[in-house]
């Protein structure tokens, strides 16, 4: 279950919350809008906020940041264990992709992908 932050008012405050959720933070684009201190979702806006999150860490599900502020979004911490997943998922296929879904093949992982679908139908 994911912990839940009231007062996000700084990447690093986003950063934090993806780190204490073992890596992976459902929000929404009205939060990440606010923290860039946007008045609206343009094309620039998500633009900039990609690359922000993208300098502190952080990747973002959708690739594409949504235009509405109301609409899910899940951060995680490139590098992570989740971050490489979705890489290998994204990434084009390459030997070192198809060797991290594999590791996926533990009970170990299906423990994390259990735990990171719950937070996700959250």
């Amino acid at each position: 279950m994911q912990e839940e932050f009231d007062d996000i008012k700084t990447w690093d405050d986003l950063r934090k919350a993806a780190d204490v959720n073992g890596g992976v933070y459902l929000t929404n684009m009205g939060v990440l809008r606010e923290v860039k201190k946007a008045g609206r979702l343009g094309n620039l806006v998500r633009e900039e906020i990609g690359n922000k999150l993208s300098s502190i860490g952080l990747g973002h599900l959708p690739d594409e940041l949504p235009a509405y502020q109301e609409r899910s979004v899940i951060l995680y911490v490139k590098g992570g264990p989740v971050g490489k997943v979705v890489q290998a998922v994204i990434d084009t296929p390459s030997h070192e992709s198809a060797d991290q879904l594999r590791q996926l093949n533990t009970s170990e992982a299906q423990d994390k992908l259990r735990r990171i679908a719950e937070i996700v139908q959250e």
